[in-house]
């Protein structure tokens, strides 16, 4: 019988694994693999976000192109005529006359930057069925006064967009308007307090380039989710741009003041898509993007749910409590509506009214 010499017999136990060595390597493994899982993910959100943003910036170089084109002036954020184009607005003995796009109501009159009038876009809305010729919502995309500019149906869609719609960005109301959004609902709700800010309607006026006097940090498009009901994005994007009515918030709140006192306030008249709570994107006048993360997270569920259908539009959020930062949101797009002309929310140090 020959015998293994000691030495040897050690080196060859010493070269296989033991249970504990193959179930860290199989621990390190799955992380490994958890990591790199974690990290496409991240990379293609990434990637998502980066190309919205670039398509965005077309579409807001592109009206600055049609501006170029047109002595200074921006193509309509609306999306079609208002019935309402020549009215007056009235506060006590101070009259204003309005008169919108000449007085004309005829669609093809009006310079919409998409072409999304009558009841074959609106009952078809923005859905989806082959962007084809022949497909109202794509025919509503090419018969818009942007389009020469923009000159392609994929750059209206958003790749952070779920929907089956072709469009995702909407102009803000304060972009292209004689009052915002071309609307008399808005112009006549938001007269008195802003008459009571020293701030006509003169000023309202966002038609021309020149109009707006921080472009850097005015918002011109954004994303947009009319899921209340809409399967389109109807006209511009709005929210209520005076304070929210109610007590002061706590000392360190981002509602401070005793001058918010707006009856009527409607808050969340429409709300940005909230595809992706932590990449809300949209571009500035001057062609600059941003992308910004909501802060209450649990706005989504209350306006959109579910539970339940939401509240939807127009939701006047409750007051500020410390540590609940319900209208931090509402605020950071609010102050980009049209800064210059719109009175900034917080004070400027503590105890000072309204700027």
């Amino acid at each position: 019988m020959t015998c293994q010499p000691r030495s040897s017999l050690s080196r060859t136990l010493r070269s296989a694994f033991t249970l504990t060595e193959l179930l860290v390597v199989i621990s390190i493994i799955g992380l490994l693999l958890a990591l790199v899982i974690v990290g496409f993910g991240k990379a293609k959100t990434l990637a998502r976000v980066t190309s919205c943003l670039s398509q965005q910036r077309q579409i807001a170089l592109a009206q600055s192109g049609y501006a170029t084109d047109n002595n200074g002036a921006y193509a309509s954020n609306r999306t079609s005529v208002d019935v309402n184009f020549s009215y007056t607005l009235t506060v006590g003995s101070q009259s204003w006359p309005i008169l919108i796009n000449n007085g004309s109501t005829t669609p093809d009159s009006y310079h919409s930057w998409t072409a999304s009038h009558g009841p074959s876009v609106s009952a078809g809305a923005e859905l989806q069925y082959g962007l084809n010729s022949e497909n109202p919502a794509a025919k509503a995309l090419s018969g818009g006064r942007l389009y020469p500019y923009i000159g392609s149906n994929s750059l209206y869609k958003s790749p952070l967009d779920p929907t089956k719609r072709i469009r995702s960005y909407s102009f803000t109301g304060f972009v292209g308007g004689t009052v915002p959004e071309d609307s008399q609902e808005w112009a006549n709700k938001w007269l008195g307090w802003f008459v009571g800010q020293g701030i006509t309607p003169r000023e309202w006026r966002t038609t021309h380039v020149v109009h707006h006097k921080f472009p850097s940090q005015t918002i011109m498009t954004l994303i947009e989710d009319d899921s209340d009901g809409f399967a389109f994005n109807n006209q511009g994007w709005v929210i209520d741009p005076r304070p929210p009515l109610g007590s002061p918030a706590p000392q360190g709140t981002p509602n401070p003041g005793t001058w918010s006192n707006s009856g009527g306030w409607e808050g969340w008249i429409d709300w940005p898509a909230f595809w992706d709570p932590k990449n809300i994107t949209y571009s500035h006048a001057d062609g600059s993007t941003e992308s910004y993360s909501l802060q209450k997270q649990s706005l989504v569920a209350t306006i959109q749910g579910p539970p339940g259908a939401g509240v939807g539009h127009r939701y006047a959020q409750p007051a500020d409590q410390m540590g609940e930062p319900w209208r931090r949101d509402w605020m950071h797009f609010r102050d980009r509506l049209c800064p210059g002309i719109i009175p900034p929310m917080i004070a400027r140090y503590p105890g000072n009214p309204a700027p």
